[in-house]
């Protein structure tokens, strides 16, 4: 998001209609905002790219061992990664339509790499997931029966 300033010029020419004439200007309030919005990305995109490690990490040890802890663990971290990688790729906007006062959601993608990480990390760990959906799966019966 570029947040610039706006200069808004209007004059008459001789037929008397109106002309807008809009130039980008950008003040260094708006230009240290912008840097400041910038360094705080990165920063998030190397916690993104640690916590993917650490999934791959995890997600080897859960595949090799695959006790409750281990499940545990893997399901907190993939919540964790799935949860920092949508609020990094997406934007959600809500808009209302006067007529039917409906709101509608516009999903929009807003970082095409941090889109593409999360498609490939997700298809990456779709076994572990499934493994990880059995044993909820199991548990959930296990629970049940004792009940």
């Amino acid at each position: 998001m570029q947040i610039t300033g706006t200069e808004i010029t209007k004059f008459r020419p001789q037929n008397n209609r109106v002309i807008v004439i809009r130039s980008e200007t950008q003040s260094l309030f708006s230009r240290e905002l912008n840097k400041q919005e910038e360094s705080f990305l990165d920063i998030d995109k190397l916690e993104l790219e640690d916590l993917r490690e650490e999934l791959q990490d995890v997600g080897d040890c859960f595949e090799k061992d695959p006790t409750l802890a281990n499940f545990r663990l893997f399901r907190a971290l993939i919540g964790k990664f799935a949860k920092k990688a949508t609020s990094l790729a997406y934007r959600i906007e809500r808009k209302t339509i006067s007529r039917s006062s409906r709101t509608l959601e516009i999903v929009a993608v807003i970082d095409r790499k941090a889109d593409e990480l999360y498609r490939l990390v997700m298809e990456g760990q779709q076994d572990r997931v499934r493994i990880a959906s059995r044993i909820a799966n199991i548990n959930g019966m296990i629970i049940q029966i004792t009940a």
